[in-house]
């Protein structure tokens, strides 16, 4: 120090002050002892009235804004709000937030028992009772005959028919194992490794009208655009029946007669009918010229010396029916999987190895009655999944069972290059292989576990699925699940949720049929039985939603729940929370005695801790020997929390900024500049943005924080001997952890 007790610019500065190397660099006092540091920067505070020092909770909270379609979930300050108050959009939400779509909030995860398809309302399912027991695969086909609903029951070699009273033993005229049943609103058609034998509804006696004309190892059966159809192995065929019609014949000119038959015959070309009981002109066996119309033939014969007649009367049967294959697949492995109509054309579905797709069967409507003529491609299937089962549904949808889940098509009816082309979307259902809404992979078992019946009520398919619906207590059951048509969830994916089960069967879910013209339905399990929907409810049944985080991965506390149901309860409801990790916790279960207008609270044990995220499940209880048409009605909920984020603090901090300054031990520090360079360097901090380090060497307090504001104020004049700028900085910091 010079000898007039001043610093000058010649002289080194007692403690260079620059910009630190980082910005959470750390400053150590020795000489010279600072009230506090900033990103190594030290400081003297200026604490006066003036310039106070102080600390504030910072400002947590956002603005909530309401952005739901449903009004008030965020519309209410001080709770962040999970409300629904329905579930008909179906399952397969992991977390309950927009990243899931529009129609999150009437969706849930997942499901076992009950009905969530009738909006505002979750309801328990009816019961299933066993009807019979099967000892093989199980094959179901819905039929009603002279006004009365019945279901023809394969089962091995055995044939049955129930009427939904009783079942009775069918003689269908085979013997051997039955590979699938038809019917076409008058016959029943079964197929074995013979051929295809045909009785009438009623219980009639079968006859075999269609020899199978190779070695069959695989057979699929279906009515579509009043035709029946046969794939057998890899190859497709029209059965026409040896149909025995009455004949009235004519001739026409030379060799050529005319044959009339007052029903409809279904003869094509080719085929080889028999005609008796006319005169010897018109008897004997002969091939079909043409087919003129549904009741008029042609065929030639020896007797050219014939006039012209229509008195002869007799019958005509078709002698042979093992006609040209309407298709025949490359692949001689390949096996066919489900037969269905549409608007245009009739649907065949198959695979072989892993390599599966649909094709169609156009119509050529050129001449008086359509035919069948070439196969086309409709879909192809991604490698590695195949069609195990087909439906259509109002000539516009197709839902196509796969070995891995459940895809929903539709037909293309724009235009002629385009029409009967399917288009189909990803997985609306997913039973094999990776489930993005459980965030695992399903590996069902069997291993043979794939969709293998469709069926359609009003607006509804259900599906099999076996070993698929998660009971909520860690098994699994086989069963159905239901997919609404009208609810379109995502682009070609629709909205589902399982439904019928019985809780202790894992067996292969093999068939699924209407009694009839009935609603209520039949499900089949291979080697265990048939089972019915009984007019008694589900003993209990859940529903659980996706995981609640208010699209924050922040930490919160869950506070209230409200519950909704409807009133004169009969049985009991009973929650639960489900953790971030799953675990299942029980919080209380209530009845109609229970006030449903107060909340649950965290005493209830629904907040044991802050955590990031949580799930409600809902057990409906069915009361005793309750039935179906008195169900009780869960209506809804609603969830509040509060965020449990660490408070951050924002501290005011004045501090001296000037050339020279004085410590409490006297020492001067400081150069001509320096209040300068000092906050020059600090608001290159401060335009950084980044986190710093900040000391309060008189406390020893270490916070890593921003700084969020900062004002500076000149307290002195220039003069002679020096510039003058000097003065308090207040600097506001907010600590960041």
């Amino acid at each position: 120090m010079a000898i007039d007790g001043k610093l000058h610019i010649a002289e080194r500065p007692v403690v260079p002050v620059g910009l630190p190397s980082t910005s959470g660099a750390f400053w150590i006092n020795t000489d010279v002892s600072y009230d506090a540091a900033i990103s190594g920067i030290p400081f003297f505070f200026a604490t006066s009235d003036k310039f106070p020092y102080k600390r504030a909770t910072a400002p947590y909270r956002k603005q909530q804004t309401d952005t739901q379609k449903e009004p008030g979930e965020q519309s209410i300050t001080g709770w962040w709000l999970r409300s629904q108050s329905s579930f008909h959009y179906g399952s397969g939400v992991r977390y309950q937030e927009p990243l899931a779509g529009d129609n999150v909030q009437y969706r849930f995860l997942k499901s076992a028992g009950v009905n969530v398809f009738n909006a505002g309302e979750v309801t328990l399912l009816p019961d299933m009772t066993q009807l019979r027991t099967v000892v093989g695969t199980p094959i179901m086909v819905s039929a009603n005959y002279a006004g009365v609903d019945m279901v023809y029951i394969a089962d091995g070699a055995n044939l049955y028919m129930y009427n939904g009273t009783t079942t009775v033993a069918v003689t269908w005229g085979g013997t051997g194992t039955i590979f699938d049943v038809t019917q076409d609103g008058k016959y029943y058609y079964a197929g074995n490794a013979t051929g295809i034998y045909r009785g009438l509804l009623n219980g009639g006696v079968g006859a075999l009208v269609f020899t199978n004309p190779v070695t069959t190892t695989s057979m699929k059966l279906g009515y579509a655009k009043q035709r029946v159809i046969a794939g057998i192995n890899n190859i497709i065929y029209e059965v026409v029946p040896l149909n025995v019609v009455n004949f009235i014949g004519g001739q026409l000119a030379s060799n050529i007669v005319i044959g009339y038959t007052d029903t409809a015959h279904g003869y094509n070309a080719g085929m080889v009918v028999t005609i008796a009981g006319a005169n010897a002109a018109f008897n004997g066996t002969f091939s079909v010229a043409s087919v003129i119309s549904s009741t008029m033939f042609t065929y030639a014969h020896n007797h050219i010396d014939v006039d012209y007649t229509s008195t002869p009367v007799g019958t005509v049967t078709l002698s042979s029916n093992t006609n040209t294959p309407l298709y025949t697949h490359p692949s001689s492995t390949w096996v066919w999987t489900g037969i269905c109509d549409g608007p245009n054309a009739i649907y065949i579905s198959g695979y072989a190895g892993i390599s599966g797709g649909i094709m169609r069967l156009a119509l050529d409507t050129s001449g008086a009655v359509p035919l069948l003529s070439k196969a086309l491609t409709a879909a192809d299937m991604p490698p590695g999944e195949y069609v195990t089962a087909m439906g259509s549904y109002l000539g516009k949808f197709l839902i196509i069972g796969t070995n891995r889940g459940i895809r929903v098509g539709t037909i293309d009816t724009s235009g002629w290059l385009s029409s009967g082309y399917i288009t189909y979307g990803p997985l609306s259902v997913v039973t094999s292989g990776w489930d993005p809404a459980q965030g695992k992979v399903l590996n069902p078992a069997p291993a043979n576990a794939v969709v293998s019946s469709v069926i359609f009520q009003d607006r509804f398919a259900y599906c099999t699925v076996t070993n698929y619906i998660d009971n909520g207590d860690g098994t699994f059951a086989s069963g159905l699940v239901k997919i609404d048509l009208s609810k379109e969830v995502q682009p070609s994916q629709y909205a589902f949720a399982t439904d019928r089960r019985v809780s202790t069967i894992t067996a292969i879910a093999s068939s699924v049929c209407n009694l009839g013209t009935t609603r209520t339905i039949l499900v089949g399990y291979t080697g265990v039985g048939i089972y019915q929907e009984s007019t008694s409810l589900v003993s209990s049944g859940y529903i659980q939603t996706g995981q609640i985080r208010y699209f924050t991965l922040e930490d919160k506390h869950f506070e209230l729940l409200k519950l909704r149901m409807d009133r004169n309860m009969l049985g009991s409801l009973t929650t639960s929370v489900v953790g971030q990790d799953y675990t299942v916790r029980p919080i209380i279960t209530t009845d109609n005695s229970f006030d449903y207008t107060q909340d649950l609270t965290a005493v209830d044990s629904l907040d044991s801790s802050a955590q990031t995220s949580l799930a409600l499940r809902f057990t409906l209880t069915a009361g005793t020997g309750q039935l179906v048409g008195t169900e009780d009605k869960f209506l809804g909920y609603q969830l509040k929390a509060t965020p449990a984020v660490k408070r951050q603090r924002l501290i005011s901090l004045p501090l001296m900024n000037y050339d020279f300054n004085e410590d409490r031990n006297n020492n001067i520090t400081g150069y001509i500049g320096a209040a300068a360079d000092r906050l020059t360097n600090l608001e290159s901090i401060e335009s950084n943005g980044d986190v710093i380090l900040y000391q309060d060497l008189s406390t020893g307090e270490l916070q890593r924080c921003i700084i969020e504001e900062q004002q500076y104020s000149r307290m002195t004049a220039p003069d002679r001997a020096f510039s003058g700028d000097g003065g308090v900085i207040y600097c506001t910091i907010r600590t960041v952890s």
